[in-house]
């Protein structure tokens, strides 16, 4: 099996879409640091405004189906961040910090490639009939299925790190300076600044992003087995990577709150961000978004999808 998963990677590398990819990717990332940049250097401070505890009159007239309880839980850490972040504007001056944030405005684009990539590798192997040669030579379904699986993985891990590593080398370029690796940011823990190096955490956060990336991309993949059909794929994946969270909004307003249990809030993580705003929103919908909770759920939403399509692939008839 690794052997044919290097095959796979190798030919699928050199395909020209691949190298497509790798050329928006660095373009993007050129202007979209560049823009960045310029913008960041006369940036003004925003000024932090904390929003008044709601009575528990008040809060049941607004959401009638909520929890109180849920609520002040969530308002006591919608203070605490509060008070860390007026901490950190008045202590520290943000221009003179250059912030990697909007890499990850870049890394969600990056889902587009991630659905072409994970639509097409496996039915292309279906219209050449490579996947009968497979067969033929011996190798089980399961083999040939978990090398494609492997190699879509492989590919799609690849493509996010080459976005980080050229970022960085735009930031470079851009900044003229090799001062970006010298840079630390402050972080509030136990009531104390703690300083860590500025990008290794960056770094560490753009591998957490990468999660969703990751996911919709095998999510595509494993839809393409399941319907064979590479348009369709492409459709539903795409359509819920952009309006998945809107979809979610859409029907938090009718007290549907269960769906905060499936993927769709959890398809792009630059959501958690902010931690105020996420927090703000958990007060106002009666939900519990965490990053936590959605690695969990994109995970078990991975089995289900994984599961279906192998069932498949293995039972389904190959002409």
């Amino acid at each position: 099996m690794l052997k044919l998963i290097k095959i796979l990677l190798k030919r699928e590398i050199k395909k020209s879409y691949f190298i497509l990819f790798l050329i928006i990717i660095t373009l993007s990332s050129l202007i979209v640091c560049s823009i960045s940049y310029k913008n960041y250097k006369f940036s003004e401070k925003e000024t932090i405004v904390v929003d008044s505890k709601l009575s528990e009159e008040e809060y049941y007239a607004q959401h009638p189906n909520g929890s109180y309880n849920r609520y002040l839980s969530n308002y006591k850490l919608y203070i605490n961040e509060s008070i860390n972040e007026v901490k950190l504007n008045y202590l520290f001056n943000d221009n003179e910090l250059f912030s990697f944030e909007n890499i990850y405005k870049v890394q969600v684009f990056l889902s587009i490639i991630s659905i072409i990539i994970g639509s097409v590798i496996i039915l292309n192997e279906y219209k050449n009939g490579t996947i009968k040669m497979f067969l033929n030579k011996g190798l089980s379904r399961f083999k040939i299925f978990m090398s494609f699986l492997i190699c879509c993985l492989i590919l799609l891990v690849i493509l996010n790190l080459f976005l980080f590593f050229v970022y960085t080398l735009s930031l470079i370029m851009v900044s003229n300076s090799f001062e970006l690796f010298k840079f630390k940011i402050p972080s509030i823990s136990s009531d104390q600044i703690v300083y860590i190096n500025y990008y290794l955490r960056c770094f560490i956060k753009f591998l957490i992003n990468m999660l969703p990336v990751v996911f919709i991309g095998l999510f595509s993949f494993c839809l393409s087995v399941i319907c064979l059909n590479r348009l369709v794929a492409i459709s539903v994946s795409f359509f819920l990577d952009v309006f998945g969270i809107v979809i979610f909004q859409w029907l938090l307003e009718y007290n549907i709150r269960f769906l905060m249990y499936t993927f769709l809030p959890y398809l792009d993580y630059t959501i958690f961000n902010d931690k105020l705003n996420i927090i703000l929103f958990n007060m106002k919908y009666n939900t519990n978004l965490s990053l936590c909770n959605g690695n969990f759920i994109l995970i078990f939403a991975f089995v289900i999808m994984y599961t279906l399509s192998l069932m498949l692939f293995i039972k389904r008839d190959i002409n």
